[in-house]
């Protein structure tokens, strides 16, 4: 349950823009290369946004079957990374759409907890 509140607050101070490397155990956000393609780099980590996608909605599934008064204030702010992601992934109406859906889920469990 430690590491599904440590991505959630990762998560949570996650800007528009920012990478977030999800290959990891713990989420990290990291700086953007200068010199190194994002293609690139992505490919070499064995990353795609379907992958990375996957990996964060696992963290919302394993926090909501661990619903507490803790978890639900992690989870309410961790929807401030998924609106970041909104923004870094603004041309992309699929995930926006896969982002929509988390949002309300997280809006909706968290709700329901009450």
């Amino acid at each position: 349950m430690e590491e599904t509140l440590v991505n959630l607050r990762i998560l949570a101070k996650l800007q528009p823009f920012q990478r977030l490397n999800t290959r990891r155990t713990l989420f990290q956000i990291t700086p953007k290369r200068k010199f190194v393609p994002e293609w690139l780099s992505r490919w070499w980590e064995g990353s795609s946004r379907e992958s990375d996608f996957g990996r964060i909605r696992d963290v919302y599934l394993s926090a909501f079957d661990h619903m507490n008064e803790n978890m639900r204030t992690h989870l309410e702010e961790s929807t401030k990374g998924l609106r970041s992601l909104k923004k870094t992934y603004e041309d992309d109406e699929t995930m926006l759409a896969r982002l929509d859906n988390l949002i309300e889920s997280v809006q909706t469990t968290c709700t329901e907890s009450l």
